[in-house]
């Protein structure tokens, strides 16, 4: 038989043999996810499989990668406080980010966590607001529109979001460049997948290592 046929075989066997691999996203472009997603991407693909990539919000991406509805979390913090079996992060730090808190007034900004009488937004399901322990009054949204906006409206005092969003966002809002920030916590990212891959996780932490 001759070579590129054999090659050509091979190169059908190995398309055919590929499994597909279901991976959560964040919602909304970035440059962070989309470079993580070509570096996942690749390594899966050494590995055989077929990546498939999913934007969902945060809370419900964590949601179905417990349930096993998809295979793996593009990236969350390595610090995941989720105490499941199910959950497994890979110990590769893929990149860092900073939790900021934004207010329009300095200072509010001032011993936050201690002050019983601000109500400080964030949106539902991003674990490094969520670890946050303050005293005042914690109110959940779905966007940044949304916390932004309720600040812009007086109904919140402080927006928790990490740096490279948040910044991303305010820079094409014409009336937010009055916003004032305070870093609150430096936080690493780590790739996360479900149990179901547990006998692949060191072929993928070698890969993710490259």
């Amino acid at each position: 038989m001759k070579a590129s046929v054999i090659a050509l075989l091979l190169f059908v066997c190995s398309f055919t043999l590929a499994q597909p691999v279901r991976i959560g996203m964040p919602l909304g472009d970035s440059e962070l996810r989309d470079k993580l997603r070509r570096h996942v991407s690749q390594a899966y693909s050494q590995l055989g499989f077929t990546p498939e990539f999913i934007a969902l919000p945060s809370e419900r991406r964590l949601r179905l990668l417990i349930d096993g509805e998809i295979d793996a979390d593009l990236f969350r913090i390595c610090q995941l406080d989720e105490a499941n079996d199910e959950l497994l992060v890979v110990s590769v730090i893929l990149d860092r980010l900073q939790l900021n808190a934004y207010s329009l007034n300095s200072a509010k900004l001032m011993n936050w966590q201690q002050r019983q009488d601000l109500l400080i937004s964030h949106i539902r399901g991003f674990k490094m607001a969520e670890q946050q322990e303050f005293v005042g009054v914690r109110v959940l949204v779905n966007s940044d529109a949304q916390a932004f906006g309720l600040m812009l409206q007086g109904r919140v005092d402080i927006v928790l979001e990490d740096s490279r969003t948040a910044e991303k966002f305010l820079v094409a809002q014409q009336d937010m460049q009055s916003i004032v920030w305070q870093s609150v916590a430096d936080f690493t990212m780590c790739h996360v997948v479900n149990r179901s891959l547990q006998p692949h996780l060191p072929a993928i932490t070698q890969q993710l290592q490259q």
